[in-house]
């Protein structure tokens, strides 16, 4: 059974939490690991009082095949969204979470589930898009990250955390329809050109490598590993990509027995 897993301490998580909670009937269940915990005929849900980018205990303390994590959005350049993405860290950096390169199991059928939900749910001017993967926690439980924000406004409007707890309980009754599992190589953070193959082609992207980090080919094996269901296809984001990264990944790919395509 799912679990859906927010934060006390996150005003969007809470708001969010609070909506779902509104949709699904809960009852109060044993307490785990100090979390309140509430379940329902198709999901459970645990309250963390801390941030759950260091939420890389919940494989030891829960049994379950899917965690969600709603939660806020940042955006350093201020713009407002509802985004949707695995986690994990392509660098030798952990400043949020999670362990220096490596990755969460992602859960690509469910993530497009809930991309294609929160474009039916969206009645406002706020994109939705996949994010690249970034930040903890360090999961092999298979997880995403719902999210919106980007401004102060939507981070704390619970019209749009209603949005977000909609989608969420429409994706746990949605069927899992997907063409293709696919890893994402070569976008920028907010990977458009992926967002719009998920939502026109059926293609589940499992983790993304933006383009910043595409020279860290030693995780591309791992990303292409990391994932509910087995990859059929890289995406690769070619024109912003250097001709050097690109060989390389190429290289890594075949190496992998993983075909790609060009966009």
């Amino acid at each position: 059974m799912p679990f859906i897993v927010y934060s006390e301490n996150n005003l969007t998580s809470k708001n969010i939490a609070d909506a779902i909670k509104k949709e699904i009937e809960f009852e109060e269940a044993d307490i785990v690991e100090g979390m309140p915990h509430f379940k329902s005929e198709n999901v459970d849900m645990l309250a963390m009082q801390e941030g759950v980018l260091d939420a890389s205990f919940l494989d030891s303390c829960i049994k379950t095949d899917l965690i969600i994590f709603p939660c806020s959005h940042r955006s350093a350049k201020g713009v407002p969204s509802f985004t949707v993405h695995s986690e994990g860290n392509w660098s030798g950096e952990a400043m949020l979470g999670g362990q220096p390169k490596r990755l969460s199991t992602a859960s690509p059928d469910w993530m497009l589930s809930a991309l294609r939900n929160l474009v039916k749910n969206n009645a406002t001017e706020l994109p939705v898009l996949y994010e690249a993967t970034h930040h903890g926690p360090l999961l092999k439980t298979p997880s995403f990250f719902i999210e919106v924000g980007g401004t102060e406004q939507a981070l704390s409007d619970k019209g749009y955390a209603a949005i977000v707890a909609k989608s969420i309980v429409e994706t746990l009754d949605s069927a899992k329809d997907y063409d293709s599992c696919t890893f994402g190589i070569g976008s920028m953070h907010y990977p458009e050109k992926f967002t719009r193959l998920a939502l026109s082609k059926g293609y589940a992207f499992s983790h993304i490598m933006p383009k910043y980090y595409a020279h860290e080919i030693d995780m591309i094996k791992q990303g292409v590993e990391s994932s509910s269901i087995s990859i059929d296809k890289a995406i690769i984001e070619w024109k912003g990509l250097k001709a050097l990264d690109r060989n390389k990944i190429i290289e890594e790919l075949n190496v992998l027995g993983i075909d790609y395509e060009r966009v």
